[in-house]
């Protein structure tokens, strides 16, 4: 099927396709599913689709009526992406009231009211209480794209209410193809496993440099793990480098740790380059003190959106390393 979506997302543009040709748009759909499968890029061909005058028989928008100009300018009046003020900040209510005022105006040209909220699962409580109060009384000819890679952290009152469209991880071969023209050589196997086996995260990863930083963060882990460096001096490293960067490598470096010492033969990890030094770095260490830790970060990394001190929460998780790697703790 020839359409702008990525080649893993046919099953469920399909489905759109259908419903739409059925007349059974949805007022609200849910795309949910690992990160780095191209999720928001799905939701702008879904929603270009939804205001265009004229689709396409594959349900992809012409590209070429008024209405796709000015989805592409950004700036069609029934077109609206809803997003925190800061990338990794919360949406707030007002955004979602303004949504909620917009949602029950008449649509241009007859066409449907489209909104974008994109991660849905940044909404603060009150934000969400708000949308449920949209979702409950749907206007006639809008519709709601929710976009998340943590669909859990929305509340089930919400996800009870929409169109769940999943997003799976592709076969190892079929990502392996695609990836093969894009990255020009490399690494492939080190950022297909760094990556999760997902493609964009893959391309991102090899951008940003996670397998190089998984190398320092292990290096860094180490250290501090045998007193040879001294914790503010690390904490002052980490700060220098995106926070994002540390946070995601952290959350994988400890993954590799716990499933290291599961004692499975042979388990996937994220750094397999790394394996030899990493079952070094978890040599007599608690298993749910590994597990706590980690724990610990997911939440902080969450927590980092509320605007909590960067310089604290890393001392925060240096500190909890030195507790755990303490001589004679087991």
């Amino acid at each position: 099927m020839d359409t702008g979506v990525y080649p893993w997302q046919i099953a469920q543009w399909q489905r759109t396709v259908s419903s739409r040709a059925a007349g059974r748009v949805p007022h609200a759909v849910l795309l949910c599913g690992p990160a780095g499968l191209g999720k928001v890029h799905f939701a702008r061909r879904l929603a270009e689709a939804l205001v265009c005058m004229q689709p396409h028989d594959n349900g992809d928008a012409c590209g070429s009526c008024r209405a796709c100009r000015l989805s592409r300018a950004g700036s069609h009046p029934d077109l609206h992406w809803v997003a925190p003020e800061e990338p990794g900040k919360m949406i707030k209510i007002d955004a979602v009231r303004e949504l909620t005022a917009k949602s029950v105006l008449s649509a241009q040209d007859g066409g449907y009211r489209v909104f974008v909220l994109d991660p849905a699962d940044a909404m603060n409580r009150s934000a969400a209480n708000a949308l449920l109060k949209t979702l409950e009384e749907p206007a006639s000819r809008t519709v709601l794209i929710l976009v998340s890679s943590h669909p859990d952290r929305l509340p089930a009152t919400i996800r009870s209410r929409c169109q769940t469209l999943k997003f799976m991880i592709p076969s190892a071969e079929a990502v392996r193809d695609w990836l093969g023209s894009r990255l020009g050589g490399g690494d492939l196997e080190g950022l297909l496993a760094v990556s999760g086996g997902a493609p964009l995260r893959a391309l991102q990863a090899r951008e940003e440099g996670w397998i190089e930083e998984g190398q320092r963060l292990t290096g860094e882990l180490s250290a501090l793990k045998t007193r040879r460096s001294n914790p503010l001096q690390t904490v002052e490293e980490w700060e220098k480098r995106p926070l994002t960067l540390v946070f995601d490598g952290l959350k994988r470096c400890l993954t590799d740790l716990i499933r290291l010492a599961s004692g499975l033969p042979e388990v996937d990890i994220y750094h397999p380059g790394l394996r030899v030094d990493l079952q070094s770095l978890g040599e007599n260490l608690d298993f749910k003190s590994l597990y706590r830790l980690h724990d610990e970060l997911l939440q902080l990394d969450r927590d980092a959106s509320r605007n909590l001190n960067v310089q604290m929460m890393l001392e925060h998780i240096a500190n909890q390393w030195l507790q755990i790697t303490r001589p004679g703790v087991h």
